[in-house]
């Protein structure tokens, strides 16, 4: 499987808070991208904790679990609980928290776990389909049909997210799992790409351009304002690493 990966502080914040993490086993590879909040250095210290958390808990217990998305779900579990205490030991750490958005791959399944609005994606020659729900104000408003999609890309509330790792003792996961084909693309990224680039630019680019598209894919994403952090993992099934 080919993977590359990029996170790029952006044009407009002074540190970069977003967390990018992957790891090949023996028969399985993890993708995690962690958006981290918090003033100072919580929001970078946040995204860490929960992504290396939520690493060594698969790694650690990948054998012990049949049902894989369990696996991924108690993972950030996990992460939230070591977070949440973090936040809990420092004063400058209150109230720090961070998405995450997670792939487990083993052979042809996908195994997403997800919480807060950085996104996950497959992709191939026939469309672009986002697998991940934004627990977001604006993703509520879609749901209601209060806005459209195109009117939540504009939203003045868009980056207010409703669930988080690390806030709260306890967190509800979003667990998924997606069948993969031979050469499906699997994209990873925080809203700092997608509050830019759209889905159907985010898909021709990365057909188009293959191993540029995650450069260019940030160079857009900055060029048009570049505000938040950008962070994005691509892994295409079928191609070895390069």
């Amino acid at each position: 499987m080919y993977i590359k990966c990029k996170t790029d502080r952006g044009r407009i914040r002074e540190t970069n808070q977003d967390y990018v993490l992957t790891f090949k086993g023996s028969k399985y590879t993890l993708l995690i991208v962690a958006d981290g909040m918090g003033g100072h250095n919580a929001g970078e210290t946040a995204s860490r904790i929960a992504a290396t958390t939520l690493r060594e808990f698969i790694i650690e217990n990948i054998n012990s679990y049949h049902e894989k998305d369990e696996l991924i779900r108690d993972g950030i579990l996990e992460a939230n609980r070591k977070v949440f205490e973090e936040s809990l030991k420092d004063e400058k750490y209150k109230g720090m928290g961070t998405t995450v958005t997670c792939c487990l791959i083993l052979q042809n399944k996908l195994y997403l776990g997800h919480v807060g609005d950085s996104r996950a994606y497959i992709i191939n020659v026939r469309e672009i389909r986002k697998i991940s729900e934004d627990h977001s104000y604006v993703q509520e408003l879609i749901n209601k049909g209060s806005i459209t999609e195109a009117e939540a890309q504009m939203h003045p509330q868009r980056n207010l997210i409703t669930r988080a790792i690390g806030i709260d003792k306890y967190v509800v996961v979003d667990t998924k799992i997606e069948n993969l084909e031979d050469k499906d693309c699997v994209l990873l990224c925080s809203d700092g790409l997608t509050s830019y680039v759209s889905s159907e630019e985010m898909w021709k680019m990365i057909l188009d351009k293959r191993e540029d598209a995650v450069d260019d894919l940030i160079n857009l994403a900055n060029e048009r304002g570049g505000s938040d952090n950008i962070s994005i993992i691509i892994a295409r099934k079928g191609d070895e690493d390069e």
